[in-house]
C-alpha cells in the first residue's frame, strides 16, 4: 500500500447569484412596509424608473372610508403582532432543537424597546442551567430569524448584523464597524483611511452607508403608543367564500420613464446610451421581481387558506399542522422560497392578525390518529385556564388529563412548556383568595 501523497482533481459546483437574483430573493423576504420603502429608494437611484403613488380614492384594495377607518381601529390595541410575537412565530418556523428553542424564546421575551437583549448569556445560562456558550448558540439563531439588528447585545453588534444581512452593503462598512467604531465616533476618518490603506473617500462613503442603518431597530416594530400595522394581505369571508386580497394600497405603481426611453433611442453618445440602457434593464428587472414576489406570496397564502379553511371560518382551535416542505411540494417551489415568502409577513383574517409563520406549527397526534397543531392545543390550554375556578386553578396534570379526554395525546411536560411559552403562570401562582 503506497503512502506517497498524490494530487486528485475534485470538481465542485458553486451557485453564482447574479445581482438580479439577489434582488429577487431580497424582495421576497421584505414585508409590505419594507418593500414600499425599498421601492422609494430605487426610484431615487434610478432615473428610468417611474413611481406613482395612487390616492386613497383610487386604491386598488381599499374599500370605503368607513371600512378603512374600522380597519385602522381594529389594528390598534393588541391585535397587531408585537415584536416578541413575531419572533416567536419565526422561531417556531425554523424548527430548532428543544433546548435551543426554549432559550431563544426566552431571549425574545427579554428585548428592550430598542431591540437589544437585556440579559447576559451568563444570567440566561443560570435560568436554564446551561453554559453561556449554549445561550449564545440560541441567541445566534434568534438573530438569524429576527429582522436585521434585532437581538444584538450592543451597538456594534447591531450594526454588524444589519451589514451582514444586506447584500448591497458598502464593502468597507464591516471593517469600519468591527475594528474602528471608536475612531468613527470621534471623527478620526483620516486615521481610519491610513490604518486600512484606503482612500479617504472610501471611508466617507462607508460612513454614509453606516449612518443609514438603524441603531435602535426595535423602535421600528413597536412602541408604547398605538400603532397601525399594514398587513401584507387580507383574508376575508365574502358570502361564505374565503377571499384573498393582496395589500397594494400603500405600494406604488412602477413603470419606465418614457422621456428617458426616448433619450435612449435618440442619443448618439455611447456613454449616455450605456448609462440609460443599464438603468432601463435594472428597472425592468425590478418591475418583474415585484410582480414575481406578488405571485409567489399569493400562491403561498392561497395554499394556507385552502389547508386552513376551518381556522379562518370557525376559530383558532381548528388550526391544522402544516410544514414548509409540504407547501413547497404542493406549489412546486423550493422549500427555501416558501420560507422567505412567509418571513415577516402579516395577514389580517376573520380571526385577527397573524404572522404567516404562525400557520406552520408542530403536530400532536390525537386518539383518532389525526394531527392537532401545537397552536390549536395552546389555544385549548389558554381557554381552560381562562375558564377555571380561580380559587382552585387547574394544575398542569389536570389540564393534561382534560386534553387526553378530548383525544389529544400530550404529556404534562408539554403542557407546562406550552403554558410557559404563553407566559401563563403555574396553578400555584394563579390561585386567588
Amino acid at each position: 500500500m503506497s503512502l506517497r501523497p498524490s494530487l486528485t482533481q475534485v470538481q465542485t459546483l458553486k451557485v453564482h447569484l447574479t445581482p438580479q437574483l439577489r434582488q429577487s430573493i431580497q424582495l421576497l423576504q421584505l414585508s409590505a412596509t419594507e418593500l414600499s420603502e425599498y421601492l422609494q429608494e430605487q426610484a431615487v437611484e434610478n432615473p428610468v424608473l417611474d413611481i406613482e403613488w395612487l390616492p386613497p380614492s383610487r386604491s386598488r384594495t381599499a374599500g370605503s372610508a368607513t371600512a378603512r377607518q374600522d380597519h385602522a381601529l381594529n389594528n390598534i390595541g393588541g391585535k397587531a403582532p408585537t415584536l416578541e410575537q413575531m419572533l416567536l412565530g419565526e422561531l417556531r418556523l425554523i424548527g430548532l432543537p428543544e433546548p435551543t428553542h426554549r432559550i431563544a424564546c426566552y431571549l425574545a421575551g427579554n428585548l428592550n424597546e430598542n431591540g437589544y437583549v437585556m440579559i447576559s448569556p451568563e444570567e440566561a445560562g443560570e435560568v436554564f442551567s446551561v453554559s453561556a456558550a449554549e445561550v449564545m448558540e440560541a441567541l445566534y439563531r434568534l438573530q438569524d430569524a429576527a429582522p436585521a439588528g434585532i437581538g444584538a447585545q450592543n451597538l456594534q453588534e447591531c450594526l454588524l448584523l444589519q451589514i451582514r444581512r444586506d447584500p448591497g452593503a458598502h464593502p468597507w462598512a464591516e471593517p469600519l464597524v468591527s475594528r474602528h467604531l471608536a475612531d468613527l465616533g470621534a471623527g478620526r476618518h483620516k486615521t481610519i483611511a491610513d490604518k486600512l490603506g484606503i482612500p479617504l473617500d472610501d471611508v466617507m462613503q462607508a460612513l454614509a452607508y453606516i449612518r443609514s442603518l438603524h441603531p435602535r431597530p426595535g423602535l421600528l416594530y413597536g412602541s408604547t403608543q398605538a400603532t397601525y400595522v399594514e398587513p401584507d394581505a387580507y383574508i376575508e369571508c365574502v358570502r361564505g367564500q374565503l377571499v384573498i386580497r393582496m395589500s397594494e394600497a400603500h405600494l406604488p405603481r412602477l413603470s419606465l420613464n418614457t422621456s428617458y426611453r426616448q433619450m435612449l433611442a435618440d442619443s448618439m453618445c455611447k456613454d449616455t446610451k450605456s448609462y440609460l440602457r443599464q438603468h432601463e434593464q435594472s428597472a425592468q428587472w425590478l418591475i418583474r421581481s415585484v410582480e414575481q414576489r406578488k405571485r409567489t406570496l399569493y400562491r403561498v397564502i392561497e395554499c394556507i387558506v385552502s389547508e386552513q379553511a376551518a381556522f379562518f371560518t370557525e376559530g383558532i382551535d381548528r388550526l391544522k399542522p402544516m410544514n414548509l416542505k409540504a407547501v413547497a411540494e404542493k406549489l412546486e417551489l423550493h422549500e427555501s422560497t416558501v420560507s422567505r415568502a412567509v418571513q415577516h409577513k402579516v395577514v389580517q383574517t376573520p380571526q385577527g392578525f397573524f404572522e404567516l409563520s404562525y400557520f406552520f406549527s408542530a403536530r400532536l397526534q390525537t386518539e383518532e390518529g389525526d394531527a392537532a397543531s401545537a397552536a390549536s392545543v395552546k389555544a385549548k390550554i389558554k381557554l381552560l385556564i381562562e375558564q377555571e375556578d380561580k380559587r382552585s386553578p387547574l394544575s398542569d396534570q389536570k389540564i393534561t388529563d382534560l386534553l387526553v379526554q378530548e383525544g389529544i395525546r400530550i404529556s404534562r411536560r408539554t403542557v407546562m412548556k406550552y403554558r410557559e411559552e404563553m407566559h401563563l403562570l403555574s396553578s400555584r401562582l394563579r390561585t386567588q383568595a
